[in-house]
């Protein structure tokens, strides 16, 4: 699996924080545990049967052809703050119509940055390909910010994928 963004939870942090604050002085920010990753197929399939375990985790999935899946499909705040004298900002949410926009560029790397660096045909460039044909473009987001742990069903996944794996 390769993971692209991570986005840490946070629970009414100080909008100054170094490392999770932003919107100016004075506020309060929160934001929900978010990933994004490319999975495999069959990874993937363990995944969807993992997931629904798993109730404050919702997530969107797609492969390059754009089949899309998910458990929801509507508009989630990712991350918001409280900021005095002006209404709750809410900059950052995960719906389908960005998901599925963003799908093609994401994908579209895959063929544009990496392939073209290898000889076409080599083993590398086949890899490389087989990815960008094959994968899934996963998102999840817990939904409880307050006491969410985004990788615990990925422990499931790691162990049912690799038996040999140990428990976390």
């Amino acid at each position: 699996q390769l993971a692209c963004p991570l986005d840490l939870g946070c629970h009414s942090v100080k909008s100054d924080d170094p490392q999770v604050g932003w919107g100016g002085p004075g506020g309060y920010v929160y934001q929900k545990e978010y990933l994004e990753f490319f999975v495999s197929p069959e990874n993937f399939a363990i995944l969807r049967e993992v997931l629904p375990k798993y109730q404050s985790l919702t997530y969107h999935a797609t492969n390059v052809a754009g089949e899309l899946n998910g458990n929801d499909f509507n508009v989630n705040a990712v991350t918001w703050g409280v900021f005095p004298g002006r209404e709750v900002i809410q900059p950052t949410i995960v719906d389908t119509e960005s998901f599925m926009a963003w799908k093609d560029e994401a994908f579209g790397l895959w063929m544009w940055q990496w392939a073209r660096i290898y000889e076409q045909g080599s083993a590398s460039y086949e890899l490389v390909k087989k990815i960008h044909d094959t994968w899934y473009l996963v998102n999840i987001v817990d939904n409880d910010f307050v006491g969410g742990d985004i990788y615990r069903a990925f422990q499931e996944v790691i162990s049912r994928g690799n038996p040999e794996a140990p428990a976390q």
